[in-house]
């Protein structure tokens, strides 16, 4: 089966957005759709895309208001009206591509990658369920992209920043959890509203908001912070 769709692209904050109607099979993706409208209705239109197996998270864009994976969002999915535009909080290069420097500079700034230990340590299949989630993020920036914190307050570390450092507090093979503590309350970790968007619309399921949940209580047992609560997601 086909469906009619009229696609809207965000072309620039100048240009506005750029309207098609075509009609394509339902089990196309929003990239096969992107790649289609490239290729036979207009060859300037601008957009990311790499594994299209959902896996690098290069695609991620907007779409009816959602970021989402432009490789894994089927049209079906969509309805008739498809608005298209490059995810919030980040430059935008051209049309859907936007500056993925931002996120790198967050995860170093974090430094969420692990100080290996000297000496040999097994890791249980228990450790391994545990931290599965924090080791499946992307990097494809969507819950940085609707975290209302982070777009408030670029010093805040981030969802997505947060979410890959939780794997390193329960991993027995990294060293540095005390670094990695003083570091996270740098990034003012207890700042987070707990709002949930970031779970919401994370493709790979990773659940930032409930890591950092976590997170916020390891470093409130070690003396790095208070117990969440009250309004300290205020003081950014």
């Amino acid at each position: 089966m086909h469906v009619r769709a009229i696609v809207k692209i965000k072309r620039s904050d100048f240009e506005g957005y750029r309207e098609f109607s075509l009609e394509l099979p339902q089990s196309y993706t929003v990239l096969d759709l992107l790649t289609k409208m490239k290729e036979d209705m207009d060859q300037s239109i601008s957009f990311r895309s790499m594994c299209r197996s959902g896996i690098c998270g290069t695609c991620a864009v907007k779409v009816n208001g959602k970021p989402v994976l432009a490789c894994n969002t089927k049209l079906k999915e969509l309805g008739e009206d498809i608005k298209i535009e490059p995810i919030d909080g980040f430059y935008v290069i051209k049309d859907l591509i936007v500056e993925h420097d931002t996120l790198i500079k967050r995860v170093k700034s974090a430094r969420v990658w692990f100080s290996p230990r000297e000496d040999a340590v097994p890791v249980s299949q228990e450790i391994l369920n545990i931290t599965e989630k924090s080791w499946e993020c992307i990097l494809c920036g969507a819950c940085d992209s609707v975290c209302p914190v982070l777009l408030a307050s670029p010093s805040f570390g981030g969802p997505m920043a947060f979410a890959r450092a939780y794997k390193l507090f329960k991993d027995k093979r990294n060293k540095d959890t005390e670094e990695l503590s003083m570091k996270l309350k740098e990034l003012s970790i207890n700042a987070c509203t707990h709002c949930r968007n970031c779970s919401f619309v994370c493709p790979k399921i990773v659940m930032p908001e409930y890591l950092i949940k976590v997170e916020e209580d390891i470093l409130a047992e070690r003396g790095y912070t208070q117990q969440a609560g009250g309004f300290e997601f205020l003081s950014f």
